[in-house]
């Protein structure tokens, strides 16, 4: 399957999701156990958008549990992350995507202990599919700590195009199942 049939079908997927609360926090519950999560004390995490998985659950607990949370931002081509508390202003930027505004203290990314990373749709070997600006793509280069992404199992899919420069996650977290992809 091609990219842009893939982000197609599985935007139809989730636009047909139902109880995504329910969903939504068995993920979470799968999440807060993994050795990754619980060794990290500092996270990179998008803010939710359209109609993923949403994160919200994640930044609170990740604050509960005393981590540092840092959230992208994409300045011209490159995608940096700011720190990001329950007192952080943000910005909606042209997309609709919610960012840091310009009083966020930067983090580089190599200095997180975990990276979860975003996706459309995801194969069992980690490579995903974002919105097809390639910029976590290119941030992840130089991280070397563990990358998961959190999805619904819909996102999950047998078979779509790689390209060189696209970068697997470590772990895909679903409602269903903890996929270890490497």
């Amino acid at each position: 399957m091609n990219k842009k049939a893939a982000r197609w079908v599985i935007g139809e997927r989730l636009n047909e999701l139902e109880n995504r609360q329910e969903r939504e926090r068995r993920i979470a519950e799968q999440l807060f156990v993994l050795p990754e999560w619980m060794s990290a004390t500092s996270i990179a995490v998008t803010l939710s958008f359209r109609n993923e998985c949403s994160t919200d659950r994640v930044i609170q607990q990740a604050w509960a549990d005393g981590k540092r949370v840092v959230i992208p931002k994409v300045i011209g081509q490159e995608m940096r992350f700011f720190e990001h508390s329950p007192s952080s202003r943000l910005i909606e930027n042209s997309m609709g995507i919610f960012e840091p505004d310009a009083t966020a203290f930067e983090i580089a990314l190599p200095t997180i202990d975990l990276c979860i990373v975003p996706g459309r749709a995801y194969m069992r070997n980690g490579y995903r599919l974002g919105w097809g600006g390639g910029f976590y793509d290119r941030a992840l280069i130089d991280f070397s700590g563990p990358t998961l992404s959190i999805a619904f199992a819909v996102q999950v899919v047998e078979r779509f195009e790689v390209e060189s420069f696209d970068r697997p996650v470590d772990t895909i977290v679903t409602e269903d199942e903890v996929i270890q992809c490497h």
